[in-house]
């Protein structure tokens, strides 16, 4: 199948740079693979003109709505990754101009923002013109089709993805003398973190200027916190796998957040202390993938940092059995299963070997700390 990606902006260079092996293919979510597999993955090309101009967001999905509309005799379905990167197409679905059946990949569409006033009244609108709606964990697939009044069938389960392959570990762990947590978005909890965090362990908080605001105003006086931005992937992997512990705060949000950290560092085989929020439920076996806290309870976050600080080895065995769950979340069975929702929109065969592309299988339940 020929497979168009949207994305929010000009993806071409990370394309690249993800086929040449410089950063990890979950990047471009499932690109890669889907050419591995033998389809015709591409993007809408670079411009030779007007490049400055299509730089700005706004202008560069108008360009690539245009041009597939122009590539649509071509194309068996397009995957629009991130609802945003798609609306002028779902305009184009809406004129009926366009006949190319339209995968969302949903980032954020259950951010409070779009849930409200002209931005609910929109998506109302135009959502309905795509084919399918991907969700990233269970909490959304069930909340998005009723919240923007789509019909069920068209809301499929497809859990975030990681290349297992980049993260790899590439040496001893836990070498470092910090502890790390890292995450972008609403979604973190880093007052939380704060509040838990030992005094005499050092901190290092990757993130975005928006959380690193948070955390300079609830840091407390001589706290050992440092804050660093946009860290190239081939260092943030080395952080992962030279601290002493990580930590993925999260708050409870309607979106998908923190499930990339998460993912990234049970591939390298670390036992991760995580949030048991509504929509991590899908990803994680408490006390047997990761170590799951209770959300916003500084006391159970800290208790539960402290004994893992005090005898890592205790905990090695989770991290071990998290390589090993990890696989079910692979860029390539992503890939597998859009392909397989792409298939039956375009009327093809389905992908060998797939299962029903609205469920992942069975997942562990997200309950109290195993001792």
């Amino acid at each position: 199948m020929k497979i168009l990606y949207l994305f929010t902006v000009d993806y071409n260079k990370e394309i690249r740079d993800c086929q040449s092996g410089k950063v990890p293919t979950h990047r471009l979510w499932g690109y890669v693979e889907t050419a591995r597999m033998g389809h015709e993955p591409f993007a809408c090309p670079t411009p030779r003109y007007f490049r400055k101009q299509l730089s700005k967001p706004i202008f560069w999905r108008i360009y690539q709505a245009l041009f597939a509309f122009w590539k649509q005799r071509d194309v068996d379905c397009i995957f629009a990754i991130n609802e945003a990167s798609v609306i002028p197409v779902l305009a184009l679905k809406w004129l009926r101009v366009l006949r190319t059946p339209v995968v969302i990949v949903s980032t954020g569409i259950m951010n409070v923002r779009n849930r409200s006033g002209k931005r609910k009244a929109m998506w109302k609108a135009l959502l309905p013109c795509a084919d399918a709606i991907v969700s990233l964990s269970t909490m959304e697939r069930d909340a998005t089709w009723r919240e923007f009044g789509l019909r069920e069938e068209r809301q499929h389960l497809v859990n975030m993805l990681v290349d297992t392959n980049y993260f790899t570990p590439s040496g001893p762990l836990g070498t470092g003398d910090y502890c790390l947590s890292a995450g972008t978005n609403e979604g973190r909890d880093y007052p939380t973190l704060l509040k838990a965090f030992p005094r005499e362990e050092k901190l290092l908080i990757v993130t975005d200027p928006y959380n690193a605001a948070i955390i300079e105003k609830n840091k407390a006086p001589g706290q050992q916190v440092e804050v660093k931005q946009a860290i190239p992937i081939d260092q943030l992997k080395r952080l992962y796998e030279n601290a002493k512990a990580i930590i993925n705060p999260i708050g409870e949000v309607d979106f998908a957040s923190g499930h990339t950290i998460l993912l990234e560092n049970m591939s390298l085989g670390r036992p991760v202390i995580v949030s048991m929020v509504r929509g991590m439920k899908d990803y994680f076996q408490d006390g047997v993938t990761a170590i799951g806290v209770i959300p916003y309870d500084a006391e159970d976050l800290g208790r539960k940092l402290r004994a893992y600080l005090a005898a890592p080895e205790k905990f090695a065995a989770i991290g071990q059995q998290a390589q090993e769950w990890v696989r079910r979340f692979s860029a390539e069975e992503f890939a597998r299963k859009l392909l397989v929702i792409a298939a039956r929109l375009a009327g093809r065969e389905p992908v060998e070997g797939e299962a029903d592309a609205k469920s992942i299988g069975p997942v562990g339940p997200v309950g109290p700390m195993k001792a």
